[in-house]
């Protein structure tokens, strides 16, 4: 964890005899391990369902499980994002493939996400999906984080 010194920043004036907050707030500069049976996965295993996105904190926390993580659930699931545009791919089936339910706070350190069955998904090459956790959903997270690695759902010949 590291430290912001407001001190050293200048503050502003933010109305009648008010300005901004200074001193020192502590961040974190998270990373995030991709890890799960997306992987490794082919079309037609997506399209069955079950297959898992685990994000594991390296560093850092998620942000506390109930009212605060459900707000973040779909910023969450928006950052998960393929690299191509297939009409019935990935990104096109992105709410089918991840309802809002199966984004969970496993733990403090793991998010699991289980992929729905959806007949709809159908790709003609390779999807490559990146997945970019907000900040606001890592405790004193400053940045949004790109986890790694990114993973490939092969299309079905």
């Amino acid at each position: 964890m590291g430290y912001v010194d407001k001190s050293m920043i200048a503050s502003r004036h933010t109305g009648a005899r008010r300005h901004a907050q200074i001193g020192i707030q502590a961040y974190v500069k998270s990373n995030i391990t991709v890890s799960g049976t997306c992987l490794t996965a082919l079309e037609s295993q997506i399209v069955t369902g079950g297959r898992t996105i685990i994000l594991t904190l390296n560093t850092g926390k998620w942000i506390p499980a109930g009212t605060l993580f459900d707000a973040q659930r779909t910023a969450i699931r928006t950052g998960i994002d393929s690299a191509q545009a297939e009409a019935a791919g990935f990104d096109a089936r992105k709410t089918t493939l991840i309802p809002l339910g199966n984004v969970v706070r496993t733990s403090a350190k793991v998010v699991t996400i289980t992929l729905a069955a959806d007949a709809g998904y159908s790709v003609t090459v390779n999807e490559i999906v990146t997945v970019t956790v907000p900040y606001a959903a890592i405790e004193f997270c400053k940045a949004n984080v790109i986890a790694l690695p990114t993973f490939t759902i092969t299309a079905n010949s």
